[in-house]
């Protein structure tokens, strides 16, 4: 059973973010994953996680990066406003280097636009109560 909780909390810390064409504004869809986040991390004070951002294609190699940067930025902040410290997290981008689907449509580019969460460090507590 524990084991179980411990991978529903990884899954959880792991759950992508998507972001609007051009944005970094933290949408209602991208809120509710990051919410879910909030009592893991808060049971488990020594995760850390690299918050890596990401782009569709379109636009320039230099803006996709800077766009990837302020979507995790954005993802910090957020984590940070509820009580997180913010040196919890390390922000990276990689533009539009890494698609997770390789096709250019509508489809394609909205997973593309997305904030991956990696744990860098630390244990995931398991919460106590069901």
């Amino acid at each position: 059973r524990m084991n179980r909780e411990m991978d529903q909390a990884r899954a959880t810390l792991e759950a992508v973010v998507q972001f609007e064409y051009d944005e970094s504004d933290i949408s209602a869809a991208a809120e509710r994953i990051l919410r879910a986040k909030l009592p893991i991390l808060r049971n488990s004070p020594t995760v850390r996680l690299r918050l890596e951002g990401h782009a569709d294609e379109r636009g320039s190699t230099e803006y996709n990066l800077a766009l990837g940067s302020r979507r995790a930025e954005s993802v910090r902040d957020f984590l940070s406003g509820f009580g997180i410290s913010a040196d919890r997290f390390t922000t990276t981008s990689f533009g539009e280097e890494r698609p997770v689907v390789n096709r250019s449509d509508e489809v394609a580019w909205a997973q593309n636009r997305r904030v991956d969460f990696v744990i860098t460090g630390g244990q995931i507590v398991a919460s106590e109560d069901d």
